[in-house]
């Protein structure tokens, strides 16, 4: 697993209200831990997936997201890993209810969307990963007045970044990423 994944994943648990400061520097790496547990791996990151959900149940999230750590380094080619972590960051911990700091909430879909383009360089299916990062950014970019994520550029620059995003799903193969494309630049004309 390269250092890039340990990075963006050890940004994420300096995010977690339960750690308070930023990681000075990425979590140790497991040198080749998916390639020791060969054919096992996509078992035990199964397993470890299981273990992340509850811990969140649990009300756990710093021990989720080294745990949802664990499974990806496991198994980086699981699309729905990426998702599943991405889907957490970008929609409930980045939401109003969750998270009531503005910018606490523009660095929890900051780090999903890290997530999801370092997935597309991992995962077996990327052009999901990069269809779920344009809708995570319309889904910003449509948020009421009250619980909008403050972002260089605002709304106009979350709905161009969309665009992007759902192009790159297209160009990746994604049946929808086209007609997403043209609505979310739609969406930006409207303005």
């Amino acid at each position: 697993m390269g250092r890039g994944l340990g990075v963006c994943l050890g940004t994420l648990l300096a995010l977690s209200p339960e750690l308070g400061t930023p990681a000075s520097a990425p979590p140790p790496r497991r040198a080749g831990l998916a390639s020791l547990l060969g054919p096992a791996a996509g078992l035990a990151a199964s397993v470890q997936w299981i273990r992340v959900h509850a811990a969140l149940d649990e009300g756990r999230p710093a021990l989720a997201l080294a745990r949802a750590q664990l499974a990806l380094e496991l198994d980086p080619g699981a699309t729905h890993g990426w998702l599943s972590l991405a889907r957490h960051q970008g929609l409930y911990l980045a939401s109003v209810t969750r998270e009531p700091d503005p910018e606490r909430r523009a660095r929890w879909l900051e780090a999903a969307l890290q997530g999801l383009e370092r997935g597309e360089e991992l995962a077996r299916q990327p052009a999901q990963l990069a269809l779920t990062r344009g809708l995570l950014l319309v889904e910003h970019a449509s948020r009421e007045a009250g619980e909008q994520t403050p972002w260089p550029g605002g709304r106009e620059t979350l709905l161009a970044a969309a665009v992007e995003a759902f192009s790159r799903s297209a160009q990746l193969g994604h049946p929808e990423g086209a007609l997403l494309s043209e609505r979310a630049a739609a969406l930006g004309r409207t303005d």
